[in-house]
């Protein structure tokens, strides 16, 4: 166990006044770990439950179920001019965006990020991993699924909340440490600019349909602009009520009302995955979605969805190929592979799109030239398996003569 300053646990600060004085001792640190407790089961933007601070002389909690303002506490998460360390950090930030009125938060480190730029085991690696590798500590997990929205919290709930801060600033200090020494500092930074993006927490509903996670191949521009319009209104309609999304229709009963196409409220009864009950009351809206999608003209069509499935077998090999060879440059180069390349990211560079995030910034400096050369014909690839491990090799093609 690494040997660390012990923290002062302070008592739960669960007045406006208390709230005032704890974040003007943030301010005044100049940086401070921060993670969340919420429950998102039953609305569109998790319910705010706990909230966990922690300097390198204290730890704090904020009883946010008592206190009803969290104006000041939400100003300085926006605040550039202090650091924000957090594990996981997206769906806190989320959070955050919502709370402090669709402002995102400014100059933040996420530890489980800058784990996987280290090399430090796969992406995404839990808190208590984390904290077992680099300090040396087991945390107790009898809480992970605790309901939080319930007062008074138990002894274990409060210990374990602690501890979810606790060692996040002595890990940062670790992590920025070995950046450094790999030349890897700029990589985290440009990281952490998605969390400066709004789109990261309120992605546009009329592109939604582009994450739904089901089969989506053979489908026709009409039927495609079908799911794309339903999925925004779903999108839409669950943020206005909030509730979650898969609440309101599932992404499975979106692609059966498309490739159904019904006119009439009759029509969606014989959908079996159509909630009964609701022909009545959401079906008036999907039907009104349907009929504008059929009254678009041929030139307001999106393209057809491509999905995996459209693949031909020369494509399929090619991108399982790349994608391959992209995880061995990250395992050589102590790079964790989740983070740095996808099959998707691969899909997009095989099929020539800029929009490929292996196409710039570090991950185009770590693997992406070198994956963009082979995959042109300008580089050819050796690999020599050693030990289980594969080592790629590149070597640039000379020009023909003319």
């Amino acid at each position: 166990m690494v040997n660390e300053r012990r923290l002062i646990d302070r008592p739960m600060v669960a007045t406006a006044a208390g709230l005032k004085e704890l974040v003007a001792e943030l301010r005044a640190a100049g940086r401070f770990a921060v993670d969340t407790e919420f429950s998102g089961e039953r609305t569109y933007v998790p319910r705010l439950c706990l909230v966990q601070v922690a300097t390198t002389e204290f730890i704090a909690l904020i009883d946010t179920l008592a206190i009803h303002d969290l104006t000041d506490f939400w100003d300085l998460v926006t605040d550039p001019a202090v650091e924000k360390v957090v594990h996981a950090a997206r769906e806190d930030l989320r959070i955050a965006y919502f709370g402090a009125g669709r402002k995102v938060a400014r100059n933040v480190f996420d530890t489980q990020i800058a784990a996987a730029l280290v090399g430090l085991s796969q992406y995404p690696l839990s808190y208590a991993r984390l904290v077992e590798a680099l300090q040396g500590v087991r945390l107790a997990k009898t809480e992970t699924r605790s309901e939080w929205d319930r007062r008074p919290l138990t002894v274990d709930q409060i210990s374990y909340a602690r501890d979810d801060v606790r060692y996040l600033l002595p890990m940062t200090d670790r992590l920025k440490n070995l950046m450094e020494r790999l030349g890897r500092s700029e990589w985290i930074h440009q990281e952490m600019e998605r969390f400066a993006d709004p789109r990261t927490f309120e992605a546009d509903p009329d592109e939604a349909y582009l994450r739904l996670r089901i089969p989506r191949g053979g489908l026709t521009a009409r039927a495609t602009a079908m799911l794309r319009d339903l999925t925004a209104w779903r999108e839409r309609y669950a943020a206005d009520s909030n509730v979650p999304t898969r609440t309101v229709l599932k992404d499975e009963t979106l692609m059966d009302i498309v490739q159904r196409s019904p006119k009439r409220i009759t029509d969606l009864t014989r959908i079996r995955s159509f909630p009964v009950g609701e022909e009545g009351t959401l079906g008036h809206s999907v039907l009104q979605v349907l009929e504008k999608v059929r009254a678009l003209t041929t030139e307001e069509l999106p393209d057809p969805l491509t999905a995996l499935e459209d693949e031909t077998p020369a494509q399929k090999a090619l991108i399982d190929l790349v994608n391959a060879i992209g995880a061995a440059i990250c395992l050589r180069q102590n790079i964790a592979p989740e983070l740095a390349v996808t099959r998707t990211s691969v899909a997009e560079l095989v099929r020539g799109s800029n929009r490929s995030p292996l196409k710039s910034g570090w991950r185009y400096e770590a693997l992406g030239k070198q994956l963009v050369e082979f995959v042109e014909g300008r580089a050819t690839l050796q690999a020599l398996v050693a030990g289980g491990e594969v080592i790629p090799a590149f070597h640039t093609n000379e020009p023909a003569d003319s």
